[in-house]
């Protein structure tokens, strides 16, 4: 969390910066972005710049630099990237976790055994250098990865890799637990390389929320990843297997399902020491819609609706993330992200997979 009053401008750099953009208008502050997109919907609601993919993530220091003086805060991918974070620090007050720490906590070597200490089942590691295991399901990670990107099932035998780690493949459902500093904001269940969303296997591809916390969650603080020197907002991905929590990794940063937590309890992420007296809703849904084959996106569809409304953020969209018209998505890329409300978990589910087959109708159309 930031120590700037709600009136303060805040840059916003990474990946993706649509969602933390939306997050920070939600909590009364005013932002700028630089991200790989550009998309309609933040270009609406805040100074942005596009970083070229080939210049990612070198550039996006000098990119911040148009902006006036002010705080910064970074988005998925870049803590991968700790000297890039370095130099955004330099010159700007950082909101979130240092460079220093991000090397440490995005060890799994170093994570989970702090993780086992505190009391949680953790997966099993191969030792560094070691080739995967002839027995048992184990995953290829790589070590700087975001999102699910690269991972996959290992080959028992499979020589070992220095930029990679064995993991032992945890069977159950996945979900994302969203803190700031230590409080629990909320619990959602990740939707992970579905088929329907056209997603590789194991891309994070959505989240629906909110799930209830598991009481081992509820009963074990936070303390030991803040320990590690992470701060403001984080989020624990894990996997609840046969009523046992499973942390699997810790993502130093915010993350793509705060909004999700946001839209459902009524309570900007940024002001989490607040009561703001909004209502929370049963469930919320978030998916984010690959691209199936390449696709040049169509000037209309639709998405206008949302775009033509006045924005609020707090009207939760049918779509987000509106690419710009005309652009070329190559295969696997996302295109853009659908939203959807319900009286359950399983109702916003549906009501997403029907809005992904529209536009797998829609799309069929514009293929390149």
């Amino acid at each position: 969390m930031g120590a700037k009053q709600p009136d303060a401008t805040v840059g916003v750099v990474g990946a993706s910066a649509r969602a933390a953009v939306h997050s920070l208008l939600r909590a009364g502050y005013t932002a700028w972005a630089v991200d790989l997109f550009g998309d309609r919907d933040l270009a609406m609601v805040a100074p942005c710049a596009v970083c070229p993919l080939g210049e990612y993530p070198a550039a996006l220091p000098g990119l911040s630099k148009q902006y006036p003086p002010g705080p910064v805060m970074y988005t998925g991918g870049l803590e991968n990237h700790p000297q890039v974070v370095a130099e955004l620090a330099a010159s700007r007050e950082l909101w979130g976790t240092g460079p220093t720490v991000l090397e440490r906590v995005r060890d799994p070597y170093q994570l989970f055994p702090a993780l086992a200490g505190a009391g949680f089942r953790v997966p099993m590691l191969v030792r560094r250098g070691q080739p995967c295991p002839a027995t048992g399901r184990w995953l290829r990670k790589p070590l700087r990865s975001g999102g699910g990107l690269g991972i996959r099932f290992a080959s028992p035998g499979e020589p070992p890799s220095a930029d990679h780690v064995f993991q032992e493949f945890v069977d159950g459902v996945p979900m994302s637990v969203v803190y700031g500093g230590t409080t629990l904001l909320g619990v959602s269940e990740q939707l992970l390389g579905e088929p329907w969303l056209h997603a590789k296997p194991f891309v994070y591809c959505g989240s629906i929320g909110p799930v209830e916390p598991p009481t081992e969650l509820v009963n074990r603080p936070a303390s030991t990843v803040l320990d590690f020197g992470v701060r403001g907002l984080w989020n624990l991905d894990c996997v609840l297997s046969q009523g046992c929590v499973v942390p699997v990794e810790i993502n130093p940063r915010y993350s793509a399902s705060v909004e999700v937590v946001e839209h459902a309890t009524g309570r900007a992420a940024f002001m989490v020491w607040q009561d703001q007296g909004r209502r929370a809703v049963p469930a919320v849904g978030k998916a984010i819609y690959y691209a199936p084959r390449d696709l040049s996106f169509p000037a209309s569809g639709p998405w206008d609706a949302d775009l033509a409304m006045p924005f609020n953020p707090w009207r939760l969209p049918t779509f987000a993330d509106v690419t710009a018209a005309g652009a070329v998505v190559p295969a696997g890329q996302p295109v853009i992200t659908i939203f959807a409300s319900g009286s359950s978990a399983a109702e916003c589910r549906g009501r997403l997979q029907s809005r992904a087959r529209e536009l797998d109708l829609l799309f069929a159309e514009h293929a390149t």
